[in-house]
């Protein structure tokens, strides 16, 4: 069963183990912050991106693309566990040294505290990520053609004309 997020392409050219990949109209693609704005092309369709190419497509292929899977794992972490773990310990630490102290409320600024460090921190870990990480090709859904199977005219057009420059 296959998600409707899922993000496809069809491979422009392939260079050993990386290809050129256009993407197709998708529901996660146009949902995007980019496509929104207008800044990748109508609905998101259009993106040409470097991908991972082990599969060993070729031009023409319409493929899958996708991230592995540690990569979410460690996204989902840092955006999502990290900062509610370090809010809970700070607040807990704020408690008892509240008590130690006898200063009321320490457990709520160490608590907040926490939290913007932690987030601070996620977001760093997360740029860096996003940086270092890259999709790759993780099925090849057709195999080759010129352009796929399901392209309009108007993208087999444009396909001809952004080939004709690489």
């Amino acid at each position: 069963m296959q998600s409707s997020d899922i993000e496809t392409g069809t491979v422009l050219k392939a260079e050993g183990t990386s290809a050129l990949v256009i993407t197709n109209k998708s529901k996660s693609c146009r949902e995007c912050g980019k496509a929104q704005a207008g800044i990748c092309g109508k609905s998101g369709a259009g993106m040409v991106l470097k991908v991972g190419n082990q599969l060993g497509a070729e031009r023409g292929d319409t493929v899958e693309l996708g991230l592995d899977k540690t990569i979410h794992i460690k996204g989902y972490f840092l955006a999502f566990i990290l900062p509610v773990i370090v809010l809970f310990l700070a607040a807990y630490a704020g408690q008892v040294l509240s008590q130690y102290t006898g200063v009321n409320s320490l457990d709520v600024a160490s608590g907040l505290t926490g939290l913007i460090l932690a987030g601070t921190y996620s977001f760093r870990k997360i740029r860096q990520l996003d940086k270092s990480s890259q999709l790759h090709i993780t099925k090849i859904l057709y195999g080759t053609s010129e352009y796929g199977v399901g392209s309009c005219a108007e993208e087999i057009d444009y396909l001809h004309a952004f080939t004709r420059t690489i």
